[in-house]
């Protein structure tokens, strides 16, 4: 502002100075002026005193200059600092204002949102002045949200823009529904198992294995081995799943029948075995089994102590005790297949080796019911020749006898092993009965007025006994096949069967008997015979063969 003024005082000290020039007869340059000391035609040189103008821009507010001198005298101006080149037309010296403004960075008024057009304001850095412009929507930013699914819920994928939260496109993932295993048992054989893992969703669509690991799949010995399912990926969470290998299956090798018992024979195993089960019962669904545990070791085992002549259902398993969770756990193999074996026909037989050291004279009725009594037990004979009490001579012979039926496999219940007892015919007879015996074999000595008579015989029931007579025919049978073998056995007279119901022992007895009369004593020669060790034995030979001859098939 300052400079425009200086300008225009400047110029307006010229004009003065030429109008001073001319009205006070100055001449104009060219024409001679008295006194100047110049020659006529001459002329006279003006003096300036110049000032420099620097150069101004133009702006948007105002205009500029370019670089120019001003006279302080005369105001002037002049391009040159010699102030030669005069510059007559002032708007050579003046630069126009710049049409364009200097636009700071801009502020951003109101914000563009994913759908809608934003506002930016700019300010002028010289003259202040102000613009808008439209910012173009910034459009949705979308980015997949997933929500996993689990074994209880359902799962899904959303689209969503991250900034407006505007969903675009939802997947659902169904809930995982079902994961099993290929396999949840397998039997020990020495090399690695790994059941195969498949999970369904609740479309019943098959999940694929990139979205699950699987830890912990393979296993070889015996016990239980847990798989670990960890979902990833679309799903979460975790299950367990286990599976089992059991011992290997036992292989038996044989079942042979014994006396009121059976021996099983069966193949050992030496790995992942701790032992093994018998179970044995008398059915074949195995209800109220026994069971035995046997050593790993063995390879057989004998069974006694059962019912004669019973079938028997057997069946065989090997364990393998195994440490989990701080607890032994045993590990049973699959039972073998079952096998029936029927024990031995074992025939029990009661033998009575006939009166006692003292009789007893004491009454007892001759059958169940009956109102006729005879003594209980009589004291028997002795022999004329050896003056050998019936009672000693009866029981030398049950004894033998008892040992050769043992060797023979027959079980056998004595009456009496000692003369000191007392023992009534009822009583005798409930021994047989109790136990149930297949025979019951009396044994006296016979005697009689005649010391000439000889030879054995056997008694039993008549057919129309009262008591006993559902026995008639067994026991009639069993008198035959003694008597017989016991004649031939010894050479001895074969005296007959008399049957008769007077024997109170024998109409007390629910089982076959026989009652044998091995020989008179009253007859010297025999008397010596019956006591005769070698003769005892072929009688024992003969009563025994007999037995077997009853219970031949």
């Amino acid at each position: 502002m300052k400079k425009g003024i200086w300008r225009m005082m400047a110029a307006l000290l010229f004009y003065l100075s030429f109008f001073a020039l001319i009205g006070d007869g100055t001449a104009w340059a060219g024409e001679a002026v008295p006194g100047d000391g110049r020659a006529e035609g001459t002329e006279l040189e003006e003096m300036h005193s110049l000032v420099l103008v620097g150069r101004k821009e133009a702006t948007c507010a105002e205009e500029g200059n370019i670089e120019y001198w001003v006279c302080e005298e005369c105001g002037k101006c002049f391009l040159d600092e010699e102030g030669r080149e005069e510059i007559t037309d002032q708007a050579e010296i003046l630069l126009p204002k710049l049409t364009s403004h200097t636009w700071d960075g801009g502020v951003l008024a109101q914000a563009p949102t994913c759908v809608k057009e934003g506002i930016r304001t700019y300010t002028c850095n010289v003259c202040q002045a102000g613009k808008m412009e439209k910012v173009p929507p910034a459009g949705h930013k979308y980015q997949d949200k997933v929500t996993k699914a689990t074994a209880k819920k359902n799962g899904k994928i959303s689209s969503q823009c991250t900034v407006c939260r505007n969903v675009r496109k939802q997947t659902a993932i169904p809930r995982i529904k079902k994961i099993t295993v290929s396999k949840t048992s397998y039997v020990y054989n020495g090399k690695s198992h790994a059941p195969k893992v498949k999970v369904v969703d609740a479309k019943g669509k098959k999940i694929s294995t990139k979205y699950y690991v699987v830890k912990n799949a393979k296993a070889k010995n015996v016990g239980t081995h847990k798989i670990k399912i960890t979902f990833r990926g679309r799903y979460k969470g975790s299950v367990v799943k286990k599976f089992k290998i059991n011992p290997k299956k036992v292989t038996v090798t044989g079942l042979a029948a014994e006396k009121k018992g059976f021996t099983i024979r069966y193949q050992k195993q030496s790995k992942q075995c701790s032992g093994y089960q018998l179970q044995y019962a008398k059915n074949p669904k195995f209800s109220k089994a026994v069971k035995v545990a046997l050593k790993r070791g063995s390879s057989k085992k004998k069974i006694s102590g059962l019912e004669n002549a019973t079938a028997y259902y057997v069946r065989m398993r090997a364990y393998t005790k195994v440490k989990e969770d701080g607890k032994v756990k045993k590990y049973y193999s699959a039972w073998s297949k079952k096998k029936k074996v029927k024990t031995k026909d074992v025939k029990l037989v009661c033998i009575d080796a006939g009166h006692q050291q003292r009789g007893d004279s004491s009454l007892e009725p001759i059958g169940p019911g009956a109102s006729s009594y005879k003594a209980k037990v009589a004291s028997g004979t002795s022999g004329v020749a050896t003056g050998k009490p019936e009672y000693q001579l009866t029981l030398e012979v049950a004894l033998k006898l008892q040992e050769e039926l043992l060797r023979r496999g027959y079980d056998v219940l004595m009456v009496r092993t000692t003369h000191d007892v007392n023992i009534s015919n009822s009583a005798r007879a409930a021994i047989a009965n109790n136990a149930r015996a297949d025979a019951f074999i009396r044994i006296h000595a016979n005697g009689s007025a005649n010391a000439n008579v000889s030879g054995a015989i056997t008694i039993c029931q008549t057919p129309a006994n009262v008591y006993c007579g559902a026995y008639y025919p067994q026991s009639r049978r069993l008198s035959e096949q003694v008597l017989a073998h016991v004649a031939a056995a010894c050479g001895c007279k074969d005296g007959g069967i008399w049957e008769t119901d007077t024997m109170s022992g024998i109409n007390w007895c629910s089982v076959p008997v026989t009652i044998l009369e091995m020989g008179y004593m009253t007859n010297p020669a025999e008397d010596r015979l019956m006591s005769d060790p070698a003769y005892q034995g072929r009688m024992v030979q003969g009563i025994a063969d007999g037995i077997d001859a009853y219970f031949a098939p």
